[in-house]
């Protein structure tokens, strides 16, 4: 089968090849854009009905009510197999909507059914006003929509969830808040009408979440109901931290049991964005963000580390297991913002979602906000984060299935070679440091993990063998800065060894004396033609970071091609990341340092902070406020602008924290009005940050080592 993938403008078809294929692609992906995502809007959905196979893409217009699908059967590909617009069909014209949190659902209709076309299902699309929800039905298989039906008004807030189609017809469109609990909406007629069912029984019951979560809901092939959610632990406030709360129904939603907390195994106090998937009758599945960090953790202030966490049943919700999808590989670091507006810690929002396969296997499609060796590998009390906004898929890989028919024997106690193992690593000086996670053991201990090395893709060949319980490692002998090194990990057990499609390439991109280049641009600036042509004064090549021995500083490199012609009214920033920003100003949360010159071309160096304003729901333009001058900055006519700033002046870093979504930005024309606005095509700059997430890659993330020789 194909798993379908949407984010942003990108509708991706991804094939899985279990047989761990000597060619080293364990998975392969295409993009084919629908051609109603040809431009941002906003809130991108995606949704594959999985009787028939057909598969939507949505996106919202801007702040306008209304919503562009399009679907396709041929998972985006036209007559000749090549992913295009023609592999695909537009809805007829924009779909009526709320102007937030669209969602797209099917399944067959409820008895009795209305007349429709030859199409099986009905398709449901249904979004968010300020207040209301509203649901629209399709009976062409996505062609046409009829009219907007409100689900509810006034008595449910908060968000709703993604609605999903029962066996039987019946719809179910979660809430976060419904009278201070969770609740389904649920229509029994094909979405005519709709009553609220809020969770909750004798002895317990959901709590809103203050801070503005998804609730889900999955309905497996019995017509079992699961319903999961970040429960408040306190009602009415995010302080106290959230629980992953499942409850189940057998009765569409009248009365609950089974109300649990799968995350108490683990000593989770916050939960972020679950989702749920069922298949055969008793068997489920909820995925979630969770921390063992107690308080509010949307707050800027909040200090805990996030893992995906997945939670399974197989009789009906009696007992469930819950498993860290991510050990030792934090997917991010700090808060997880859950409102609107702009927010360094929004790169993870709005939700994620997961699915079952054919043979029932679990995918769970998230988004990875620490990505990469500098952030994965951080200690605990790091401060900082990636910042980044990564697609990632976590798949099952062994154990019992959500349809039975595909368990493997014995199910119980069977065992199976370990899976692969998700490996980072940091080159940095000398020394690259590898770290990997290992999720699937293969229900047995790993007895050792085998390290392969090589100087060619493909020909890595046994470095080393360490126990099965050392998840680090530090190859220093990899010293030739001419050679870019290969690494593979395989994990072993009693069963047999992982399959060694995890192949990682380490470059050398300098050291943090003369600075670790932290983005480069592909030769021949790809970027131009999307973004417009820059002179070579303005064309960014690479960004790097570091910290002068001897010196209390951190230093910042931008390369662009040539500045032998300086222009005028010009600015060269660099950028990144930090809460550090609001000790100068409330509403910033970027620093920024770089070169200006004025309408004569002389030239001068400043740092200041970065400020995002927000007008409705609309994100704004990025505003500089400087600060201060950078005594020793300078430029070169090769193109080399070098700038030195005071730790103490920038949050006084320490060493082992993270500088987040460090990338460069070039601004020409400057004027009164616009010379400190942070003007760019679709908030996107040269080196591939958007607004304040970080869609690299590798991240752009540079982790302190203080102002050593160069130290490890």
């Amino acid at each position: 089968g194909v798993t379908n993938f949407q984010s942003d403008l990108q509708t991706l078809f991804i094939k899985f090849d279990d047989s761990c294929p000597a060619n080293g692609q364990s998975a392969t992906w295409y993009n084919s854009p629908a051609p109603t995502s040809q431009f941002v809007d906003s809130d991108p959905i995606g949704f594959t009905d999985r009787q028939t196979g057909r598969v939507f893409a949505g996106e919202l217009t801007l702040t306008s009510p209304s919503c562009k699908v399009s679907f396709t059967d041929t998972d985006g590909l036209d007559q000749l197999g090549q992913p295009s617009y023609a592999g695909w069909s537009p809805s007829s014209g924009p779909l009526g909507s709320g102007i937030d949190h669209e969602t797209i659902g099917g399944g067959p209709y409820h008895t009795p059914a209305p007349p429709h076309g030859a199409y099986a299902n009905a398709v449901y699309y249904c979004s968010q006003d300020l207040v209301t929800a509203f649901c629209l039905r399709s009976d062409d298989g996505g062609a046409t929509y009829g009219p907007p039906v409100p689900t509810y008004t006034s008595q449910c807030g908060g968000l709703h969830g993604h609605v999903k189609v029962a066996p039987d017809g019946t719809v179910y469109l979660p809430n976060n808040s419904c009278g201070g609990t969770g609740a389904v909406v649920v229509s029994e007629d094909n979405g005519l009408t709709w009553g609220i069912r809020p969770v909750q029984n004798a002895s317990s019951q959901t709590r809103a979440n203050a801070n503005l979560q998804d609730p889900a809901v999955a309905i497996d092939n019995n017509g079992r109901a699961y319903f999961a959610m970040s429960s408040s632990t306190v009602a009415g406030s995010a302080t106290g931290g959230s629980n992953a709360v499942v409850a189940t129904s057998t009765d569409r939603g009248l009365t609950w049991q089974n109300i649990y907390d799968v995350g108490a195994v683990y000593g989770l106090k916050n939960i972020a964005f679950p989702a749920a998937v069922a298949g055969d009758a008793g068997r489920a599945a909820v995925a979630f963000y969770g921390s063992t960090t107690s308080g509010d953790g949307s707050a800027n202030s909040f200090t805990g580390i996030w893992h995906l966490y997945v939670a399974n049943t197989f009789d009906g919700g009696l007992h469930w297991t819950t498993t860290d999808a991510t050990p030792k590989d934090p997917m991010q670091r700090g808060c997880i913002w859950s409102h609107g507006g702009a927010d360094i810690c929004r790169n993870l929002l709005d939700f994620f979602d997961m699915t079952v396969d054919k043979q029932g296997r679990v995918q769970v499609g998230y988004v990875d906000g620490c990505t990469d060796g500098a952030c994965a590998q951080a200690a605990l009390t790091a401060k900082g984060n990636a910042y980044t906004a990564r697609g990632v898929i976590a798949r099952q890989s062994s154990g019992r299935r959500l349809i039975a028919n595909f368990d493997p024997p014995n199910p119980l106690h069977a065992t199976s070679a370990p899976g692969m193992p998700s490996v980072t690593l940091r080159r940095v000086n000398s020394i690259v440091h590898l770290a990997w996670s290992e999720a699937d053991m293969g229900n047995a201990n790993i007895t050792s993990y085998r390290i392969m090395r090589g100087i060619a893709s493909g020909a890595e060949t046994l470095l080393t063998t360490v126990s099965g319980n050392q998840t680090t490692y530090d190859d220093l002998t990899a010293t030739d800065i001419t050679k870019t090194y290969y690494y593979k990990v395989q994990a072993v057990n009693h069963v047999g060894t992982s399959c060694g499609n995890n192949e990682i390439a380490a470059p050398y991109v300098g050291d943090t004396c003369t600075g670790l280049i932290v983005q480069r641009t592909p030769p021949g600036h790809p970027e131009q033609p999307l973004q417009g042509l820059a002179p070579a004064s303005l064309a960014i090549d690479s960004i790097a970071v570091g910290e002068p021995p001897g010196t209390s500083n951190l230093m910042f490199k931008m390369k662009v091609t040539s500045l032998a012609n300086v222009p005028t009214n010009s600015r060269w920033r660099i950028v990144w990341n930090s809460y550090a920003a609001q000790s100068y100003d409330p509403e910033a949360e970027q620093f920024y340092v770089g070169m200006r010159t004025d309408g004569n071309g002389t030239a001068t160096f400043e740092y200041g902070t970065v400020a995002t304003a927000v007008v409705g729901l609309v994100i704004g333009v990025p505003t500089e406020t400087p600060i201060g001058s950078l005594p020793g900055s300078s430029f070169n006519a090769d193109g080399t602008i070098t700038l030195i700033v005071p730790k103490s002046a920038v949050g006084s870093p320490q060493p082992g924290d993270l500088l987040g979504a460090v990338n460069g930005r070039t601004f020409t024309g400057d004027t009164t009005e616009t010379q400190n606005l942070e003007r760019s095509t679709l908030l996107v700059d040269h080196t591939f940050v958007k607004a304040q997430r970080d869609n690299g890659h590798p991240a752009a993330t540079y982790s302190l080592v203080g102002n050593v020789a160069c130290g490890p």
